[in-house]
């Protein structure tokens, strides 16, 4: 009867210990599931902010783009309007060009 009356509180035991273990389980579980739904709500939202920030990046490509165009549209146009007044000037600065008469030979005089 002693033998008997030790294996029952033997077997009690154990079934506590595995009762308190599976509570630890269920408890991981719940915190680690818990866990997993706020990292992929996280995640979520990370990648939304990813994508409006490159697409924010493409709108500033586009817009330098388009302003590099204009800046070298109107450096032609001043480019040109310099060469025009470069050229005005110098002959300004020669004089009125005037025809070169040419030498008649003695005889014709």
């Amino acid at each position: 009867m002693c033998a008997q009356s030790f294996s029952n509180i033997d077997l009690g035991s154990q079934s506590q210990i595995e009762t308190d273990r599976k509570k630890r389980c269920r408890k991981k579980y719940k915190y680690m599931k818990m866990k997993i739904k706020s990292l992929i709500l996280e995640n979520a939202a990370l990648c939304d902010e990813v994508a409006k920030i490159q697409e924010s990046i493409l709108i500033v490509k586009d817009e330098r783009k388009f302003l590099l165009h204009k800046l070298l549209e109107y450096e032609n146009d001043t480019e040109s309007i310099h060469s025009s007044y470069r050229s005005d000037t110098l002959v300004n600065l020669n004089g009125p060009k005037s025809k070169v008469k040419k030498k008649q030979p003695l005889e014709d005089r």
